[in-house]
């Protein structure tokens, strides 16, 4: 990594990603074929050694790099060498969370803490028994990184 390397807010979201083809036709098994599947999916990095090997042969995995601010692509259609169209499901070993609000992975946009405390102080704008509840109810955060021996 460079000197003084700064992050862009566009890349934060970008992770890589374990993808499963399921049934996917033997013929297909080929690096330039499961590169050019992943790059419908995203960046495509590698793919595994069983894959590469071809020992596992119920299914290849190839890593890709997503943006997880995006909607994750769950289907890809190509056309086989035979002429018929292959509509390949993509299943993916892990999806992170991801939030666009905050530019932060563990939670989505709909369960945001900045969110959820802007609507409590809205809320209790006209109710202040609301801020008396909330404040009882809370979960304090750990706010330092604690070291397990």
């Amino acid at each position: 990594m460079p000197d003084c390397f700064e992050f862009k807010e566009d890349d934060i979201s970008l992770t890589p990603i374990w993808a499963i083809l399921p049934s996917l036709p033997l013929e297909c098994w080929h690096p330039n074929t499961l590169g050019k599947i992943g790059s419908r999916l995203d960046t495509p990095i590698a793919m595994d050694s069983l894959t590469m090997k071809m020992e596992r042969v119920s299914y290849p995995r190839i890593l890709i790099e997503v943006d997880t601010s995006k909607t994750l692509v769950d289907q890809v259609e190509f056309k086989l060498p035979n002429g018929v169209i292959q509509k390949q499901p993509i299943v993916y070993e892990y999806t992170p969370k991801f939030c666009i609000e905050c530019n932060r992975f563990g939670h989505h946009k709909s369960s945001c803490h900045d969110n959820h405390q802007q609507a409590v102080a809205t809320a209790a704008v006209g109710n202040p028994a609301a801020i008396t509840k909330q404040a009882a109810t809370k979960k304090t955060l750990p706010t330092e990184w604690t070291l397990l021996e």
